[in-house]
This record gives C-alpha cells, sequence and structure tokens, in this order.
C-alpha cells in the first residue's frame, strides 16, 4: 500500500506476525532491579510515597514486582498505581516474519486488522528490534508508570484480537525523524487510528 502526501508517496510493505505465546498475565511481578522505596524516588511515584510510608511500610524494601503481586493477591487494588493504565492485561509473545534487509530499518509503521489501519507510530531503531524485543515481548518494567504503556497498549490488543481477525504489520523505511513524524501525524489525522492512544479528544503522538 502507499499514502501520497503532498505529492509525495510513501510505500508500506507488509510484515506478518508470528504468534508465539498468548495469556501471558502479570509480567510486571518479575520486576525486581529496584524496592518499592527506590521507586518512590522517581518523580511519577512521588504522590504515592505519603500513603505507601504510612498505609505500606511492610512493603517498601521488597522487590517491586514481588511487594505489587502480593498486595494484588491479597485483593488490594492500590497495587494498580504503579503500574501503567495498560500495565495489568492479557498479552502475548511474538515476533515478525518478512524481508531481513527491510526489517532491518527504521521509519514508520502501521498496525493493520482487517483491512483498516488501527495503529500508526515511528520506529527510530530497527522496526525488527521494536516489533520483536519490546512491542511483541513485554517486559516487567513496560508495565509500570515509568515503563512504556504503548507497547503494554498495542500488545494486549493483539493478543485480544489475533484469533479472530487478520492482522499485521506495514513498514516504510524512512530515514529522518522529522520526516517519520509528519508521515505518522498526517496517517493519524486522516485515518483516525482505534488505537492510538487517545484522552478526551486529543491524540497522544507517541513515538514510541
Amino acid at each position: 500500500m502507499y499514502v501520497k502526501i503532498n505529492d509525495q508517496l510513501y510505500h508500506f510493505h507488509r510484515i506478518r506476525i508470528e504468534l508465539l505465546d498468548r495469556n501471558i498475565r502479570e509480567p510486571y511481578r518479575f520486576f525486581d532491579k529496584k524496592t518499592i522505596r527506590e521507586l518512590l524516588q522517581h518523580q511519577r511515584y512521588q504522590y504515592l510515597r505519603e500513603k505507601v510510608y504510612s498505609e505500606y511500610k511492610e512493603i517498601l524494601d521488597l522487590p517491586a514486582g514481588t511487594a505489587l503481586y502480593h498486595l494484588k493477591l491479597n485483593n488490594d487494588s492500590f497495587y494498580k498505581e504503579f503500574l501503567n493504565r495498560y500495565g495489568d492485561l492479557v498479552y502475548c509473545h511474538f515476533n515478525v516474519k518478512g524481508n531481513e534487509s527491510l526489517l532491518n530499518k527504521k521509519g514508520v509503521y502501521l498496525i493493520i486488522m482487517d483491512d483498516h489501519i488501527v495503529f500508526a507510530g515511528i520506529c527510530n531503531n530497527k522496526f525488527k528490534l521494536r516489533f520483536n524485543q519490546h512491542i511483541g515481548n513485554v517486559s516487567p518494567k513496560a508495565c509500570y508508570r515509568d515503563g512504556t504503556a504503548t507497547h503494554c497498549h498495542i500488545n494486549a490488543k493483539i493478543a485480544d484480537y489475533y484469533n479472530d481477525s487478520n492482522i499485521y504489520f506495514q513498514v516504510c523505511p524512512l530515514t529522518d525523524l522529522e520526516e517519520m513524524k509528519l508521515v505518522k501525524n498526517w496517517i493519524i489525522d486522516r485515518f483516525e487510528p482505534l488505537w492510538n492512544l487517545r484522552f478526551g479528544n486529543d491524540v497522544i503522538y507517541s513515538y514510541n
């Protein structure tokens, strides 16, 4: 497929998704590089400090993942405060198949579901790295407030729709970051992809 922007044609090439595993739950519980006390030093968790120090002292020096999973098992929804809004969904593990030369380039990528563009993003690294190691394999750290909500969000959507829909990537190799942003934002404005993160009427132009 291609899109035409200001008389410039941008060609997109199809990349196949291969599902390796599904029904992956609670990867956040495996994050052990920081304790809750250490997480609370980060700006995104500052608003939780007072509550944790007064009501949850017993978890302060536990590995973050262990602490949050303990809270969840005890039906304490406070654990969600440490996660991004997509940090506790059902995920899958997938990789991509296609032309290796193409996958080792960077540029704009689309996710197509049943012939509709549902997501547009940019990749300023190798497509293969972004798809296989980040979007296709949600890391424990990605689930947290200072992680990557976009990866969790997209992965969970693919996990949810993969069996009943035809889902694949389309990639357009580009080298200039500003051109990538132009193409991506034009596609979002033109097609309003359903999976691009939105809050109210505002589109979050995440460049992940």
